[in-house]
């Protein structure tokens, strides 16, 4: 019981210290020639597998002193001794297995990190043909793979902390840094245009059916379709577009012009779609649903805009998003962000794929309402103010009281 209380000691207090140690610490005590670096860098490269291993011989050795002590309790005393055993070994385990050593290595990481670095490494490796198939069944990766980003972004965030409790780094600069850890976090589903509310022409289209639009339109980029926005078939660059028309290309069609889109899928990451819009050298990139069709796009500003707050530029509409008419009712435009108007209204309307309010009726009733329709969701009732051919301009918004709240069919 003892041996096992000691080795549950070791293995919680080199686990809180193994991964306190930054990256850079590590690799000056390398260079310094400190005893026991080598193993510990080791043992902090090797991530999941380290801590596979500390995990499964704590529990081993908790579960052997708790066994110990309740076999000693009933030889001696019987059915109570067995309890007293019980309840003499839990204690035990978390005070001197646990609780003391874990507080002890957090207070001075380096020293028991260093120190028990050896000997931990000799154990990683002696329990890796046990700790190897529990790792793939619960889907863990390769134990050199995600911890070691993991442990430099932790140090970045620490470093950047410090500088702005220093006054070395602002404020802006300090969120900044914060944003760029986030962007792994965030999908394209994040940050697209629904494709309800996507801006396009159809590919059969000339320059000279377009050219009233093409003069004022508020985009660098159009995207082209076939029959429907749910088939885009290409991007349009208007700028290369007004520069045919100039030179009297009247009558090409914009299936011509339009260069091949960049199709992602929708939980693609925002730090993967920044690489691959740098890698294409492209600015927009269209969003495909599982059955190949267009869930909506996303921009590089878009992901700017993640990293520096929103961009407005001269092109972009100034219009006020919630016009607050009384305590329970609101105005909203159909292309707000439906997490806006939770967050704004105090309500929980679903988001079921779509991020704007048109989104979200078109998804709710399956066609384009009219003006007078309403909709009822989750304790608010939506009044259809203006609508198009093709999506919802402005609605009302009705906070409902249970009283005022329509029975389920």
């Amino acid at each position: 019981a003892v041996v096992s209380i000691l080795t549950s000691a070791l293995c919680s207090a080199s686990e809180t210290a193994t991964f306190a140690i930054g990256t850079s610490q590590l690799r000056t005590m390398e260079e310094e020639g400190f005893r026991g670096a080598n193993a510990l860098a080791e043992l902090t490269t090797r991530g999941n597998q380290t801590r596979a291993a500390v995990v499964f011989l704590n529990t081993l050795s908790n579960t052997l002193a708790v066994g110990i002590m309740v076999l000693l309790g009933y030889g001696m005393w019987d059915t109570s001794g067995g309890w007293w055993g019980l309840l003499t070994g839990s204690l035990a385990v978390l005070i001197l297995g646990q609780g003391i050593p874990r507080l002890l290595a957090s207070r001075h990481p380096t020293r028991f990190a260093l120190a028990a670095a050896p000997a931990v490494l000799m154990g990683v490796k002696g329990l890796a043909a046990v700790t190897k198939p529990v790792r793939k069944l619960v889907g863990v990766g390769r134990a050199n793979g995600p911890d070691v980003p993991t442990q430099e972004e932790r140090d970045v965030r620490e470093l950047a902390q410090l500088g702005q409790e220093e006054g070395l780094v602002g404020e802006d600069e300090h969120l900044l840094i914060e944003r760029a850890f986030r962007l792994d976090e965030l999908t394209a589903w994040d940050v697209m245009t629904p494709r309800v509310d996507i801006f396009a022409w159809k590919d059969s289209l000339t320059l000279e059916e377009i050219i009233g639009e093409l003069k004022s339109v508020p985009y660098s980029r159009v995207p082209v379709y076939k029959d429907t926005t749910d088939d885009i078939s290409g991007i349009l660059y208007v700028r290369e577009a007004y520069a045919h028309y100039v030179d009297g290309r009247t009558t090409m069609m914009l299936s011509q012009l339009a260069r091949d889109p960049l199709f992602v899928p929708g939980s693609l990451p925002l730090n993967q779609l920044l690489h691959q819009f740098q890698a294409r050298r492209m600015h927009m990139g269209i969003i495909a649903d599982e059955f190949g069709g267009t869930d909506g796009l996303a921009t590089l500003e878009d992901i700017l805009e993640e990293l520096v707050g929103e961009i407005v530029d001269e092109t972009d509409v100034d219009e006020e998003m919630l016009i607050r008419i009384s305590k329970t009712q609101v105005l909203a435009p159909g292309g707000i962000d439906v997490r806006e108007i939770n967050y704004a209204f105090n309500v929980a309307l679903p988001q079921l794929g779509q991020r704007s309010l048109n989104g979200f009726i078109l998804e709710e009733l399956g066609y384009v309402p009219e003006q007078g329709e309403t909709v009822e969701r989750a304790g608010v009732k939506i009044e259809i103010l203006t609508a198009s051919d093709t999506q919802v301009l402005t609605t009302r918004l009705t906070k409902l009281g249970l009283a005022d709240r329509e029975e389920p069919e």
